[in-house]
């Protein structure tokens, strides 16, 4: 199954990654935080600039979604 897992990143920007080897939604949020704690950088995706007072480690998943 695929996943979206919706993230915010503080203090205001969301993005959203793509889970494609989940095998239920808890898994898929299980995988997006490993993703995220091994060093993803979630403001390069658009051009966002990177302040030190924003932490990807801190980030928040907001939704997963079943993407059918």
């Amino acid at each position: 199954m695929d996943y979206e897992v919706k993230v915010k990143i503080p203090m205001y920007i969301t993005k959203t990654i793509y889970i494609d080897d989940a095998t239920s939604k808890t898994d898929a949020r299980k995988k997006a935080k490993t993703f995220i704690k091994n060093g993803w950088d979630g403001y390069d995706f658009c051009g966002d600039s990177q302040d030190d007072n924003y932490n990807d480690s801190k980030a928040t998943i907001l939704e997963v979604k079943e993407d059918k």
